[in-house]
């Protein structure tokens, strides 16, 4: 089972928060590319493209009609309905090592039911040392999310840090059974 979980401060909603709006799941949008989120996109490369300087293969996804939406949604309130939204975009992945370099999302179109008319990640990443398994995981670094919901216009620029990597590992010992004496 594979789950993210986010913290961003105590409370359902920051006062920082522009228009009371927090935004999370950022971090999780990388998961379009995970072997159980895949086949609800389509995704074309549009071939290799220099970015910051740095050979990087551009890819083209896009939610599909067909596939149930499991990757961002809009919720206002514990007990109200969310709004699942179907995405488009690129994302760019490093030339030597395929790792995510940045992720760029669109809404595919607005959405009347809750007047969002714009949504718009721009996500950069890099790696991070995680010491306790000796392991390097590429995370985002910054992230820029454009919105226009119910009229308000947002732009948020967010620095993430502090990572914490938890695992389980499970080892099993079999051993033939003791005898009774």
């Amino acid at each position: 089972m594979l789950t993210v979980d986010e913290y961003l401060g105590s409370g359902p909603t920051h006062a920082s928060s522009p228009g009371g709006i927090t935004t999370k799941g950022l971090p999780a949008l990388l998961l379009i590319f995970h072997p159980y989120d895949t086949s609800a996109f389509s995704m074309k490369c549009e071939g290799l493209v220099y970015r910051k300087g740095q050979p990087t293969w551009q890819i083209y996804f896009r939610q599909r009609a067909d596939k149930p939406n499991t990757t961002r949604s809009y919720s206002f309130g514990p007990s109200r309905r969310s709004y699942l939204v179907a995405l488009k975009g690129r994302a760019w992945f490093a030339a030597d090592s395929y790792q995510i370099v940045s992720l760029q999302t669109d809404l595919i179109a607005p959405m009347p039911d809750i007047q969002l008319t714009v949504d718009r990640a721009d996500i950069e990443y890099g790696p991070v040392h995680f010491s306790s398994k000796a392991v390097d995981m590429w995370v985002p670094q910054t992230a820029e999310l454009y919105s226009d919901l119910r009229g308000k216009k947002v732009h948020q620029r967010m620095n993430f840090g502090n990572y914490l990597l938890f695992s389980v590992d499970d080892k099993y010992k079999i051993a033939a059974p003791k005898s009774q004496q």
